[in-house]
């Protein structure tokens, strides 16, 4: 049993006991946000043939003279570059993108020449290769084209699209469930009656999980269970690769997910970890699913998901496990001490030279606003503080590593 262990020790029994990554295939449309699950190559060169990259004529020689004069063919290779040939001194219109005839060995611009009946006139001097999309130039036959492990963005859809592949195999999105384990909260859409609260983590929860690229499978309360929590949480072990238990970590001396999980026979990976907010929240173990318990307090519960939830699902997607850590200048300062390491929710930016940061407001455990534009933690070590307006601090940026990817 691993108890009042350090976060570095839990992070690392979190990493050995990660459930095993699963695959698919998606639509390449589809595929925004998703991780490649292996390297692809390219089939053939891109562009496929020599192809104009300019509005313009395809030039059959190259001595550069200024005044020299070019026939104009009448011919265009509109499909197949093979029934076109340029001869020397002979130019032929051509549009961007279009195949180009062989023999081409430069294209020059419209606004370069000047048509005098049959002949062309050049404005300007050019080099053999100007204004050529050459074959291969991007990519070649056999090149990599992403490897495996790539977070597919805006630009990998279209060098996809480019290269004909209209489906690709991806990691799945992991799949998460929740349990709300407190008896008196209710879903936000129902009004609570005297000592019952509104759901505000699993909303809040929902929308961490949907950015960082997990699917939310099912949301439980407990006060409407249709069975015995038992067998739920066994049955839900084999729709999802993480369960989240919300609430009940430390009730009346003991907890109530720490007992569920040992009644359904769960492996404790660890329980307690010194840290503020949060120090109350496990990790079990049940056949291929990881079972974590957040607290119920809304700013501590999002500490925690942060903390453990979101590296397990960033890894199950074949994501990095951790965030990017920088040292920033602390702007307004933070007026506490603290005895264990705590976790201060602040808001970084990148200013002139350096990273900068600001605690924001309502830093209580039970509070939601130190969360609203929150894009970092501060990293306290245990007995420092207070932090001073001007003090470097380490901290954690939680929102760069998909950088803003937007996932539905």
């Amino acid at each position: 049993m691993n108890e009042g262990i350090g976060l570095e020790q839990a992070w690392q029994l979190l990493q050995d006991n990660l459930p095993s990554l699963q695959y698919e295939m998606v639509a390449t449309a589809d595929a925004l946000g998703r991780v490649l699950a292996h390297t692809l190559y390219a089939s053939q060169d891109l562009p496929p043939h020599d192809q104009s990259a300019v509005d313009g004529y395809a030039l059959g020689k190259n001595d550069g003279n200024d005044s020299e004069k070019y026939r104009l063919s009448d011919s265009k290779p509109i499909k197949d570059f093979s029934l076109a040939t340029l001869e020397d001194g002979q130019a032929m219109a051509v549009d961007t993108g279009e195949v180009l005839p062989l023999g081409t060995a430069a294209v020059i611009p419209h606004e370069k020449t000047i048509v005098e009946g049959e002949y062309l006139r050049l404005l300007g001097k050019f080099k053999p290769g100007d204004n050529i999309k050459s074959a291969g130039e991007d990519f070649a036959c056999n090149d990599m084209l992403l490897a495996a492990g790539t977070l597919i963005d805006p630009a990998a859809l279209g060098l996809l699209a480019a290269v004909g592949i209209n489906e690709v195999e991806v990691v799945k999105r992991p799949r998460v469930a929740i349990i709300n384990m407190a008896d008196n909260i209710v879903p936000s859409g129902i009004e609570p009656a005297i000592g019952q609260m509104r759901d505000s983590n699993s909303p809040m929860l929902k929308g961490f999980i949907s950015q960082q690229g997990g699917i939310v499978v099912s949301l439980y309360y407990l006060s409407d269970i249709p069975i015995s929590m038992d067998t739920l949480v066994k049955e839900l072990s084999t729709q999802a690769e993480l369960i989240l238990l919300v609430g009940g970590t430390y009730q009346n001396g003991e907890s109530d997910s720490r007992l569920l999980m040992e009644d359904v026979g769960a492996q404790i990976i660890f329980w307690g970890v010194p840290i503020q907010p949060g120090s109350h929240a496990g990790v079990g173990k049940l056949g291929n699913c990881l079972s974590l318990s957040l607290s119920g307090n809304p700013g501590a519960c999002a500490v925690n998901y942060h903390l453990y939830a979101a590296p397990v699902i960033r890894s199950l997607q074949g994501l990095p496990w951790y965030y990017r850590q920088v040292m920033a200048k602390c702007r307004n300062g933070f007026p506490k001490k603290t005895g264990t390491r705590r976790f201060v929710r602040g808001k970084a930016n990148w200013h002139d030279n350096g990273w900068e940061v600001e605690v924001l407001p309502g830093q209580k455990p039970s509070m939601i606003r130190s969360w609203l534009g929150c894009n970092a933690l501060i990293d306290m070590p245990p007995g420092s503080g207070p932090i001073e307006a001007g003090e470097q601090v380490k901290v954690i940026l939680l929102t760069d590593y998909r950088a803003d990817l937007t996932i539905e």
